[in-house]
């Protein structure tokens, strides 16, 4: 497989793996587990559940095994295959990560079975790493293919457009604001986070490609802003953690436009000022 593919292929992947993680945490499949972690009911990646959320827990596993060894076959593949350091870096980052969050995600059983319940500083960051070996990937994926073709404004402008357009939605359901935050609720809040979060860290590492500082600086805050949204709604319970999640979402929004005009003005620019013939 072309490593840009491969690449591709473990971010998406990923990014399915926290997505099942989340409807995991959110139906407490986890705790089918009782205090028989890590072999559980004894099923076999949920070919044999005791009952459905057995399957959902051996499922959420699967896609981790599957995840981990695309994860380790993208990092050997981006250092043997000379790839610039940068996208070697990041691999090995989110290598180097998974087993940490392989550690967390087995607390999130055995703190609530030896403990006082789910731990929300261990279901945070157990997230948090999630996130963070999303970020390391979306990085290298996005540097891999800045390698091999043209970026524009006019690509930067398309994928901050496309964020931009995902931040009514994501208000709409933020946590218990109009709707129940279930388990439908929270996939489509989730998946659509992480879908606008890739895109803007495209439009952040794409436009220091171009030297656009103000719009690297408007795409990376608002990336960062849209994963601490996603943490936080793990735990905003009341009207306080409804206004921060709003606050922030309209912060990135804010970025975001930002973001979307100056790449205007600068590829309106650069295009006037390229040669006539070009």
């Amino acid at each position: 497989m072309d490593f840009r593919r491969l690449l591709l292929v473990t971010t998406v992947t990923t990014a399915l793996t926290a997505l099942v993680g989340v409807i995991t945490a959110t139906s407490g499949a986890g705790l089918t587990c009782e205090a028989r972690w890590p072999l559980c009911d004894g099923a076999v990646f949920g070919l044999f559940p005791a009952n459905f959320m057995s399957f959902i827990e051996w499922s959420h596993r699967l896609v981790a095994m599957i995840t981990g060894f695309l994860i380790i076959g993208s990092t050997i593949a981006a250092w043997r295959g000379g790839h610039s350091r940068r996208i070697r870096l990041a691999t090995l980052a989110a290598m180097l990560l998974t087993p940490v969050q392989i550690v967390f995600g087995a607390f999130t059983v055995l703190v609530n079975e030896l403990v006082f319940g789910y731990s929300i500083v261990v279901l945070t960051l157990h997230f948090t790493f999630a996130s963070l070996i999303l970020a390391f990937l979306v990085g290298a994926t996005v540097w891999a293919y800045a390698d091999v073709s043209e970026v524009t404004f006019a690509k930067i402008q398309t994928a901050a457009t496309a964020a931009l357009l995902g931040f009514p939605v994501m208000v709409g359901l933020t946590p218990r604001l109009f709707v129940a935050f279930g388990e439908i609720a929270q996939f489509v809040y989730y998946g659509l986070g992480f879908a606008m979060f890739a895109a803007l860290c495209l439009v952040a590492l794409w436009s220091r490609e171009l030297g656009a500082r103000a719009v690297a600086y408007a795409g990376g805050v608002g990336a960062a802003l849209v994963v601490s949204q996603l943490i936080i709604a793990r735990r905003a319970f009341g009207n306080d953690g409804q206004l921060l999640i709003l606050a922030i979402s309209f912060a990135a929004f804010g970025l975001t436009l930002v973001a979307i005009r100056r790449t205007r003005a600068l590829g309106a620019r650069s295009t006037a000022a390229a040669p006539a013939g070009d």
